[in-house]
This record gives structure tokens, C-alpha cells and sequence, in this order.
């Protein structure tokens, strides 16, 4: 699929949003907000839509105090569920994408949808895997429970689906341990196979 953006002709600015666990800026188009009167070039949009201020490019980074390497941030997890009397922790090795809802007039909340779920169990047992298990929450409860992260910047490039039309992004974070999340069952269908075959089935033999 080939994704064309139309920004608003200005360029666009680094931005940035959260500092310390403190919001300190919001991605701007042209519309202006309370405190915010210029826009920072990143309204966006696909041919044919309204624009809307889009991420772009987003890059989590942590101080270097917060980066360990990925064996002793596994090993973290290990502890805190020792500390949290909880059997296991869970490992997500790899999402296909998620959304999220922000609207004033609904709840907001996120969904993710991983592909590779470990339970990593605390008395050494080998990691498990497990299907069907979808990550959700709302992003204030969610990033306020992160304890560390790694040293392992990886990037994701892929295409956000918003109210301006498909735009294409691309996220760069490293490894992440959350003290606490949650977690529910992937939907699964419950259709049966009929008993009997259909009858142009038994003509046709």
C-alpha cells in the first residue's frame, strides 16, 4: 500500500512531548490550543482528509541511570514478581499493531496485539508460551508503572490509522519493564463445524 502525506507547508520541529513523567508539549498543525499558538509542522494527513497533528517520528529514550542490558532487565522482572507473589511475568516478544482511543467524548484506553507472549516463571522453570492474549489499559496507569529499560533501541516503521486518512510512522524504544499491566483473552471465534455436509456435497459424489 503506498501512503501519500499532506503537510501544511511548514517544516517540521522536533517536539518534545513528556519530560520526566511531565507533559511539556503537543504535536501542532495550524490549529492552536491554550498555551500553544504556532504550529510545530507536524499536521498531517492523507489526500482527501482534514488535517490533524500526527506523530511522525517517536522516539522514547530513557536517562542512562534507567538502562540496563536485557539479562538483568529479565532478571528484574523475575524479582519484582517475587516481591509481587506472583508465579510468573510475562514477556512480550513482538506486537502486529495496536490503536488506541483518545476522544474527549470516549474512554481512553489502548489495545495491543502481540504476536510472541512468553510467561516467564520465577522458580526457573523454561519460559512458556502463550496465545491469545491482547494487551490493554489506558496509557496514564500504563506508563506511570514503568520501572526501567533497556540499552536496546530497536524501530518500528509502519502506517497510523487516524482522522486525517493513513500516514506512515515510525517509533525507535528500547525494551521496557512495567511493574504492573493488563492483559485479556484474544477474541476467539466459537463456530462449530456442521454435522452432517451439505447436500449438493452428497450429489456431487
Amino acid at each position: 500500500m503506498t501512503t501519500t502525506t499532506v503537510p501544511e507547508a511548514v517544516p517540521a520541529q522536533p517536539a518534545p512531548l513528556i519530560e520526566n513523567g511531565v507533559l511539556k508539549n503537543f504535536l501542532m498543525s495550524r490549529s492552536p490550543t491554550r498555551g500553544f499558538t504556532k504550529s510545530n509542522g507536524h499536521g498531517r494527513r492523507e489526500p482527501g482528509n482534514r488535517v490533524v497533528a500526527r506523530q511522525g517520528n517517536l522516539t522514547v529514550k530513557s536517562t542512562p541511570q534507567a538502562q540496563v542490558p536485557f539479562a538483568r532487565l529479565r532478571a528484574m522482572l523475575i524479582e519484582e514478581c517475587k516481591k509481587q507473589g506472583k508465579p510468573y511475568g510475562l514477556l512480550f516478544n513482538d506486537i502486529s499493531g495496536g490503536f488506541t482511543t483518545t476522544q474527549r467524548w470516549t474512554p481512553q484506553a489502548f489495545k495491543v496485539l502481540p504476536i510472541l507472549v512468553y510467561r516467564v516463571y520465577v522458580d526457573g522453570k523454561p519460559d512458556e508460551l502463550v496465545r491469545g492474549v491482547d494487551i490493554v489499559g489506558t496509557p496514564l496507569t500504563c506508563f506511570s508503572r514503568i520501572m526501567a529499560t533497556g540499552d536496546d533501541p530497536d524501530v518500528f516503521n509502519g502506517v497510523c490509522g487516524a482522522e486525517s486518512g493513513n500516514v506512515p510512522v515510525s517509533a525507535i524504544s528500547p525494551s521496557i519493564l512495567v511493574q504492573q499491566i493488563e492483559v485479556e483473552k484474544k477474541e476467539k471465534a466459537q463456530n462449530r463445524p456442521p454435522i452432517l455436509p451439505p447436500p449438493i456435497a452428497a450429489e456431487q459424489k
